[in-house]
């Protein structure tokens, strides 16, 4: 009876082992992988440079107003000005204004097909429209995000 309970321990302790190093192989596998290939990582410029001046406090206040006008960090703000990139200052709130527009579209045609809602002759036509319109305000924003990058 204690070399069956002794050969059964030492069979499941040998089971779990095996089952550990499998793991631990596939885990390298996938790392090894990860090393030679697969997606292509996007190339990030890195901002890898430092500058630091010196400036009077009055300067600094005002650099600090100027800033606040659009929502960006001081550095971000500072570089885009010294590179004289356009600076947007309602940009980002159009597109929280389009993304909640197409969130409420969306609730709107979730309620449109609802079996209540059968009221409406022209239901689907309805539905197509505001498909529509949901496609165009993403193509829109997606075609905005792909000409920052």
């Amino acid at each position: 009876m204690e070399k069956d309970f002794l050969q059964e321990f030492i069979h499941q302790a040998t089971k779990e082992n095996e089952a550990k190093i499998a793991q631990e192989k596939r885990k390298k596998y996938f790392q090894e992988l990860g090393r030679k290939g697969g997606l292509k990582t996007k190339e990030n410029k890195k901002l890898d440079k430092v500058i630091s001046i010196r400036m009077t406090n009055s300067e600094y206040k005002i650099l600090i107003q100027k800033q606040r006008q659009y929502p960006l960090k001081l550095s971000t703000y500072i570089r885009n000005v010294l590179l004289e990139k356009e600076l947007k200052i309602n940009e980002f709130q159009t597109d929280e204004v389009l993304l909640q527009y197409g969130t409420y579209f969306k609730k709107i045609t979730h309620l449109l097909r609802n079996r209540e809602w059968n009221v409406f002759e022209n239901k689907k036509e309805i539905l197509e429209k505001i498909e529509k319109t949901v496609d165009l305000i993403h193509q829109y924003l997606y075609s905005k995000i792909q000409k920052n990058e």
